[in-house]
């Protein structure tokens, strides 16, 4: 009895778990066939955007080729307009150069402008085999222009003591020395020609100032001081004869053919270029004389009566001419005050 009871249990859940079984298989059935239609609705709008994606992006590259190619035809004909600007003008410059040159003469302005980029370099080109000289510190002045100019004068005897060399550098700084960046002097010079070099005769012989360097180069050795000063005995005692030197080479620049040929005035003309050049020397004269009275040394300015052997001495070219000499030394109180 009981066990037909048990089976009688037992087939019922049976019965139960096979229609809870057919249940569930059919509700599963009808989830998967709403998502395989919910999926197949998704890849259709995946693949329609993929496909507008696809079109759009075909459209931005022909979009893109056509503005490349119209940019490309711009520039070409940019490029091609340009080109034949360039054309224009290197045809005008060379019609312009032709004429230039036809009108100052190109082997001169070459010479000019070989002599200018020479000049122009920030320090003078040394001859080979050069033997140089450092100029010290210069001292300083320390007087002021009211006291110097009432102190300057003439003195023509010296004593035959040596001035210290920081002095002479002072001295020669002050009359040709640079000033400025620019390479510029502390004395003018007609049209910049800078025609003006200063040599130092001296005990130890002669010897050129290159104010960019501040040194001094060596000419010519032994004391030479006698060939540079003839009118007083007295005078042959100066520590330095500073000899002004002008080249008139330096005088044919690019600016002084400019201004002759522009405005039709001849700066080449024998009057004016001596006049020019003697107002360069005296500028450079005074600024000596100047420099001498702040330092409390004497100072004469003269001509020299006969060149030809302080030509020698200073192996001067024909081009090259003294114009002046200043005599510099200690002064010479008494007679008693002599060196010999």
């Amino acid at each position: 009895m009981i066990s037909q009871k048990i089976n009688s249990k037992l087939e019922s859940l049976k019965s139960k778990v096979k229609s809870e079984k057919a249940r569930l298989t059919e509700e599963f059935q009808e989830k998967k066939s709403e998502l395989s239609v919910e999926i197949k609705d998704k890849y259709s709008e995946f693949n329609e955007l993929s496909e507008e994606i696809s079109q759009k992006k075909q459209q931005l590259k022909e979009e893109l080729k056509n503005k490349q190619l119209k940019m490309l035809a711009q520039f070409k004909r940019r490029q091609k307009a340009l080109s034949n600007e360039w054309d224009d003008v290197q045809e005008r410059s060379r019609e312009k150069w032709d004429e230039l040159m036809d009108k100052y003469e190109i082997d001169e302005l070459e010479r000019m402008i070989d002599r200018f980029k020479i000049e122009s370099e920030s320090l003078e080109r040394l001859p080979e085999n050069a033997v140089i000289r450092e100029l010290p510190s210069r001292v300083h002045f320390n007087m002021t222009l009211d006291n110097v100019l009432m102190k300057r004068r003439t003195v023509r005897d010296f004593s035959g003591e040596t001035i210290p060399e920081a002095e002479v550098a002072a001295i020669l700084w002050a009359c040709d020395g640079i000033n400025r960046k620019s390479l510029k002097r502390t004395t003018p010079s007609a049209l910049n020609w800078q025609d003006v070099s200063v040599y130092v005769v001296q005990a130890n012989g002669i010897w050129k100032y290159l104010p960019k360097r501040n040194v001094l180069l060596f000419i010519e050795g032994n004391d030479q001081r006698e060939h540079f000063g003839e009118i007083k005995p007295w005078m042959k005692l100066a520590s330095q004869h500073l000899v002004f030197v002008s080249d008139k080479r330096k005088m044919e620049t690019f600016t002084t053919k400019i201004i002759s040929k522009t405005f039709d005035f001849d700066t080449s003309d024998e009057q004016m270029s001596t006049i020019a050049r003697a107002v360069d020397v005296g500028a450079k004269v005074q600024a000596v004389y100047m420099a001498c009275a702040a330092l409390g040394r004497g100072c004469t300015c003269r001509l020299l009566a006969n060149q030809e052997d302080a030509r020698a001495l200073l192996k001067l070219d024909p081009e090259e001419e003294i114009l002046a000499i200043c005599s510099i030394g200690d002064i010479s109180e008494s007679l008693f005050d002599h060196t010999f």
